[in-house]
């Protein structure tokens, strides 16, 4: 009976460990999504944690949104830990207040940054051709966008009267550390899952 008790306690979630190591690692992995247009003209690399944009060559930043991205890098080192504490000794009473704190962080963070993407291209394509073309007052200026939802690659055209076209490739893709987010997601909750199951016995 003893045996079967010590057994019990040294019982570990290993789900719920591989899942904590891999939010540890997410904020440092790099960007999720990244966005080209032109020749560099414009370049993106975005993730919940980190925001990178440069203008022709030149980086832009924003203090107010690096701020709320490092409390986000901070929120999922704090679960990812909490995540690790709860799995490693799922039987105590308080590890399920950890694990729930921690499972959903990654999920939550990968719907947040399609929804993002998704959304912004929305308005990229619906109305920023039209207010460009409004605030070039020649009258002979129109804009032509098909932003990818997302991923995938397309090409963005301005007529300039019959002077000019300008044509610059847009490229979306998906970073490797999107597809690591993936997998943590995934392994948080089967882990909650397997987290139930030790805390029936």
């Amino acid at each position: 009976m003893k045996h079967g008790s010590d057994s019990a306690t040294r019982a570990t979630n290993v789900l719920g460990v591989a899942a904590g190591v891999l939010m540890l690692v997410l904020p440092f992995l790099g960007p999720w999504w990244i966005a080209r247009a032109g020749a560099d003209a414009i370049a993106i690399a975005l993730s919940p944690f980190d925001l990178s944009i440069s203008v022709l060559g030149q980086p832009v930043h924003s203090n107010l949104v690096e701020l709320f991205l490092l409390a986000e890098k901070i929120a999922m080192i704090i679960a990812g830990v909490f995540m690790i504490s709860g799995s490693l000794s799922p039987n105590s009473w308080w590890a399920g207040r950890l694990v729930r704190f921690g499972v959903m962080k990654p999920f939550w963070a990968i719907v947040g940054l399609v929804v993002l993407i998704v959304f912004g291209t929305f308005l990229i394509n619906s109305a920023l051709p039209s207010l460009l073309s409004n605030a070039v007052q020649d009258g002979g200026t129109s804009i032509q966008l098909s932003i990818p939802y997302l991923v995938g690659s397309s090409s963005t055209t301005i007529q300039i009267g019959s002077q000019a076209t300008i044509t610059a490739p847009v490229n979306l893709s998906l970073a490797p550390a999107f597809w690591v987010a993936v997998v943590t997601a995934v392994l948080g909750v089967m882990a909650r899952i397997s987290h139930r199951r030790f805390q029936k016995r």
